[in-house]
């Protein structure tokens, strides 16, 4: 097996400089990636920040859940680029912070990583695949997704406030606008895409709407009672009756922008396999007012959504954004709040939600406050066996990262592919036969929980044996590679340095450099030698996780 593996790989490795290589690197990646400091917690830590630690505290203690130590500077650097641009730092910017002696300098990238156009693309992204998931498995739907994610980041460029945001979801004109720039007319991009990939379907839209805005699965009653909820068949439809004056298009017909209309007045719908028709009603029992104005019923739906009497709405949002750090909700699954699943930590999400409705549901507030927090910065190395009960954060929880991810980190680490600029990344999907296209198809996952990664043999191939992982560690094809290699004056453990810095985002220890260097002097070929520790380092589990 490991002579073929070594044929396949055109190393020139023996089977025994192979096994001392990938043992290496597999034993320390597991064993010494996720080391810790001990560091005084930051008195001076943002209000919520404070809060969220005061209240996680409490329920360790009577859990009984001995919390990790804080995290080292690498570890933090690299968690947090990855939660807020999607990626991996560059090597210039981790030697720069972890020369910084500052004490505030964590709080100072957290700041400036949020006001990135790194940010904008990653998030743009997370909200994509949240609100228009149909477009990972079908085809017309992903024809919708260059529109939506231009909108999308438009908005989060302008820092529009989630609550504006959600309004033009659900309530926003289906029309599109022109803008006029000199002598040029374009065409504004707008939300419809959330509704031409559920089809028009009051249904559909129904239990889009409510699991990703309120984090309710009222679809459960669509065909009869909540089994275990209080949801009743007549509240599903009477919710569906707010999409109910949108036409609907020919069977067989499918839906584009030019058939997109909407009917004002009061809406009805009818129960299938019944003879009734209900109101347009809100979730709560009550119904508009349709003598006044606006008198659209996706607007009204809009305004209720995001008022702030509606219980479900900042609740749902505060608890989705915690999600994207921890893996999991504080009610988990995120859109499942029912009376039969309670949230573990009930204080904690009531005051985020508090927090952020006071602060006029500015995103950015709740994730600065997030990652501001201890409990954020904590290790992910487990150093008490009770840090396994990932709902109590006794550490950080190891986290798979998005399709996207993985394929960004290995541009990042490789400089291999043409990399798309953050400012003004490609509107058109990749092309079906590139690299992009095939890591993005073969990691994707419709699962939202990222605290169970699973890998398949498939994914595995293309990471060890693939035309993107071949090219990249390849003198002749990437450039970090060729920088560290022939870079002047270079000695070996400055060269393992950097390779360890350009994929781990760390530096090695002084076990793992020690040993590294032994194997690479005794390579009689330094370049096939230097290509296998930076291969063996992008297949590391270290490499492919958030931890």
């Amino acid at each position: 097996m490991l002579s073929a593996c070594d044929k396949k790989h055109n190393r020139g490795l023996k089977a025994d400089n192979f096994l001392l290589l990938a043992g290496l690197i597999l034993m320390f990646s597991c064993a010494t990636a996720f080391s810790a400091e001990e560091v005084t917690t930051d008195s001076r830590s943002p209000r919520l920040a404070h809060q969220i630690d005061q209240l996680i505290t409490q329920a360790r203690q009577q859990q009984q859940v001995q919390a990790a130590p804080r995290s080292t500077d690498a570890e933090f650097m690299r968690r947090v680029y990855l939660d807020l641009t999607g990626k991996i730092p560059p090597v210039a910017e981790v030697r720069q912070f972890l020369a910084d002696s500052a004490p505030d300098k964590r709080e100072r990238l957290i700041d400036r990583l949020l006001a990135s156009p790194g940010f904008v693309v990653h998030f743009t992204s997370l909200w994509r695949n949240i609100l228009i998931p149909e477009a990972g498995t079908d085809p017309l739907a992903r024809q919708q997704v260059p529109e939506f994610e231009a909108w999308l980041r438009s908005q989060l460029q302008q820092d529009i406030s989630y609550d504006a945001l959600v309004r033009a979801i659900v309530g926003g004109p289906f029309d599109e606008t022109t803008r006029t720039t000199g002598q040029t007319a374009a065409a504004e991009p707008t939300a419809r895409a959330f509704y031409l990939v559920k089809q028009l379907k009051p249904e559909s839209l129904a239990a889009s709407t409510s699991r990703a805005f309120l984090g309710v699965r009222i679809e459960c009653a669509q065909c009869h009672d909540h089994p275990f909820d209080t949801w009743k068949q007549d509240q599903f439809w009477q919710f569906a009756a707010f999409f109910a004056n949108i036409d609907q298009p020919q069977p067989n017909t499918f839906v584009t922008p030019a058939n997109l209309r909407e009917v004002t007045g009061k809406p009805e719908i009818k129960i299938p396999d019944t003879n009734r028709l209900v109101e347009a009603t809100y979730l709560n029992g009550k119904q508009p007012d349709w003598k006044e104005t606006p008198s659209s019923p996706r607007q009204r739906l809009s305004e209720w959504i995001t008022s702030a009497q509606n219980p479900y709405f900042a609740k749902a949002t505060a608890n989705r954004v915690w999600s994207l750090f921890f893996g999991r909700g504080i009610v988990d699954p995120v859109d499942d709040f029912s009376s039969t699943n309670p949230a573990s930590h009930p204080e904690l999400l009531e005051e985020m939600a508090r927090a952020f409705q006071k602060h006029d549901y500015d995103l950015k507030y709740l994730i600065r406050e997030i990652t501001n927090s201890e409990t954020y910065q904590l290790t992910s190395r487990q150093t008490d066996p009770s840090q396994s009960r990932v709902e109590w954060y006794g550490k950080m929880p190891t986290r798979g990262l998005t399709a996207e991810q993985i394929f960004a980190n290995l541009v990042q680490a490789t400089g291999f592919f043409r990399q798309t600029g953050e400012t003004d990344p490609q509107l058109i999907a990749p092309g079906m036969n590139s690299p992009q296209a095939e890591i993005q198809d073969l990691f994707k996952t419709e699962s939202e929980n990222q605290l169970e990664p699973r890998a398949t043999i498939l994914q595995a191939l293309v990471l060890m044996n693939g035309t993107f992982m071949t090219n990249a560690t390849s003198l002749e094809q990437s450039d970090v590679f060729t920088a560290i290699v022939d870079f002047p004056g270079q000695s070996v453990e400055q060269k393992i340095e950097a390779f360890y810095l350009s994929t781990l985002s760390r530096p090695p220890t002084d076990t793992e450099l020690n040993k590294l260097k032994t194997y690479i002097d005794s390579s009689e070929v330094k370049t096939e030698a230097y290509a296998n520790l930076f291969w063996a380092l992008l297949n590391s589990s270290e490499f492919l996780l958030n931890h």
